[in-house]
This record gives structure tokens, C-alpha cells and sequence, in this order.
């Protein structure tokens, strides 16, 4: 792998080690490099701290005048809870930058490639920008399509089950699963089930097992029939009650895990509303209960953890139209 491919994978990895700290921002990574040696790199660490180039910079070795900085995602160009990072690159010296997205908010959007142009920095845009793409999905989604990144997360039994008879819950994933899990919701802003999850369950719905911030709740419950001593309407923290899941795209959040039963996910699936969709599947048989959404999806193993498998749901590709263009 080329040496530039590999700073800019460096400031990849540290840019995910925002996560769960920086929404509603996005996660960034930057990465200064100088006579072939990277001199400095940095983050964006938490929501309202400084930018990953102004870390980068702040902790290089050397001065930066002169080198190449790396960095995952387009400097902003504006004043906001800080300074903007395109006159901070300016002023430090450095002579070229990699890019590998263009900032999608209308606030950048190009604006500060320009200005660090009109300031002569060279800046090559595109390096890695897949990885780019997806580490900042729930961002790009946002802004792009003005609705949030909506990601459906299960657990399932080896016969096909998420729950017992009438819903009666069931432990199904693993420990290990669990944190994983929770470390899902420190990364998502908000965190949606169906009514009667809240009826069966009466979950917390919280980050316990990991660091991080908690997600907002939201309840799908078209009839009014949360309880009232349910614990996500007493313990404090925010919750949101929709009437339809038609509310659900006009949240202004930019990431929603859904972890509601069947219906809540089929429904959602059917308006167009998911992006994402990871099956936990347990060992574990139930012999009979609730049976686990029907998505029209593949199924791919992703991973292991413990005795539980981890499957990405892979849409299915539409039938072969048979429609053609008039010549």
C-alpha cells in the first residue's frame, strides 16, 4: 500500500475514535506528514472541541510549514463553536492537502477546499473516499437526504424466533453481543422501539455497558398506550413519543437504531425508512414465539462473537424491468 493510502488510513482510525462523543458533527481525522514522517495528527474528540486539523497542528513535533496534511474530511470554512480549520491550515504553512469527502453541510460544501485553493495549498480530493463514505454515513445521510440514517438492529433464535409466546422476552445474544449493542447506541443520536416493546419489555434503552453519551428514546405508539411508570418516561431521560412512523423521518437527528419488534421494523421498511439492518443470531432454539421480521434481504456473516453470529443484511436487487427507453 502506497504511503499515502496509509496516513490516510492512520487518520481514519483516528477519526473513529470519536465516535459516540462528537455528534451532531461529524467524525474527522487529520494526519500532518513532513519529509516522509507524519509529524502530527489529532481528531475531533467531542462535540464542541477543537477540530481535528487544530489538534493535528497543536501536536506536531516539527514545524508544519511546508508539509502535506491527510485529513478524512473537508476543513469547515465557517465560524461556529470554533474558528474555521481552513484558516488554521493557511496560516500554519502547509502547502498540500488530501481529502477524502467533500463536506456535504451546506455551511462548507466545498467552500473550503476554495478558500484553501485561493490561499495556494494544492488539494487533491477522493483519497479513500469509501472508507470516508461510510465512517461518516450517519452525517452524509443527514444533509444529503434530510432525514436521519436509520439503522434496525435483532436478535434471533437458531429456529428463527425474537421473542417467546405473547412477547414474552428472551435472552438471546451473549454478553459480548451486549456491549456491542450498547456501543451502537452510543453511536446512533437516537434510539426507536414499538409501544409494545415497552409494554413487554420496559427497557432502559440506555448505554450502560460503554462510554458515551445515552440516545434520545422514541416510542412508536399510535394509540396512546405507553404506561405511564414505564422506565423511559421516569428515569429522567429524553424520550419522544410519535404517533406514526411518518414523524420518524422529520426528527432532527441524524442516526436512529431501531430495536423494535417485527412490525415496527416491516413498517418502517415498507415506507422506505432503513439504511443499515444487523441480525444477531442466537445458538439458542425457542421451538415457538414471535417470528423475526420478514425484510426482503441476504443475509452475509460479518462476524463472531462469542457463540452468536453477526449478519449485514444485504438488499435484494430488484427484479429485471421490463421496461425500455423509446429510441
Amino acid at each position: 500500500m502506497p504511503n499515502k493510502e496509509i496516513w490516510m488510513q492512520r487518520a481514519f482510525d483516528l477519526a473513529l475514535l470519536g465516535s459516540g462523543r462528537v455528534a451532531p458533527n461529524p467524525l474527522v481525522g487529520c494526519v500532518i506528514v513532513k519529509d516522509d514522517r507524519i509529524i502530527g495528527e489529532g481528531y475531533h474528540q467531542q462535540y464542541g472541541g477543537p477540530h481535528a486539523e487544530v489538534n493535528a497542528v497543536a501536536n506536531a513535533t516539527t514545524s508544519v510549514k511546508g508539509a502535506t496534511a491527510y485529513v478524512t474530511l473537508e476543513p469547515c470554512s465557517h465560524f461556529g463553536k470554533t474558528p474555521p480549520c481552513a484558516d488554521l491550515l493557511i496560516q500554519s504553512g502547509i502547502t498540500t492537502i488530501y481529502i477524502a469527502n467533500l463536506d456535504p453541510n451546506p455551511l462548507v460544501a466545498g467552500k473550503g477546499v476554495e478558500k484553501l485553493e485561493s490561499a495556494g495549498i494544492t488539494c487533491h480530493i477522493g483519497l479513500g473516499a469509501k472508507t470516508g463514505e461510510w465512517i461518516n454515513r450517519h452525517f452524509f445521510t443527514f444533509h444529503r437526504m434530510k432525514r436521519p440514517y436509520i439503522t434496525f438492529k435483532y436478535a434471533v433464535s437458531a429456529d428463527g424466533f425474537i421473542a417467546g409466546l405473547r412477547g414474552v422476552p428472551v435472552q438471546l445474544s451473549t454478553e459480548l453481543s451486549a456491549i456491542r449493542v450498547h456501543q451502537m447506541r452510543a453511536e446512533h443520536q437516537g434510539i426507536l422501539v414499538g409501544v409494545q416493546t415497552i409494554i413487554n419489555d420496559n427497557p432502559t434503552l440506555t448505554t450502560r455497558l460503554v462510554p458515551g453519551t445515552n440516545p434520545v428514546r422514541i416510542v412508536l405508539d399510535p394509540s396512546d398506550r405507553i404506561p405511564v411508570k414505564s422506565n423511559v418516561l421516569t428515569d429522567g431521560g429524553e424520550t419522544i413519543i410519535l404517533r406514526s412512523s411518518a414523524e420518524v423521518a422529520a426528527l432532527p437527528l441524524q442516526s436512529i437504531l431501531v430495536e423494535g419488534g417485527a412490525k415496527t421494523m416491516e413498517m418502517l421498511f415498507a415506507h422506505g425508512l432503513v439504511d443499515e439492518v444487523w441480525k444477531i443470531r442466537s445458538p439458542k432454539t425457542l421451538n415457538e414465539g414471535i417470528p423475526e421480521p420478514k425484510l426482503p434481504l441476504k443475509w452475509r456473516a460479518i462476524d463472531y462473537l462469542g457463540d452468536d453470529t453477526w449478519f449485514k443484511g444485504i438488499l435484494k436487487p430488484a427484479p429485471a424491468s421490463t421496461y425500455s427507453d423509446p429510441k
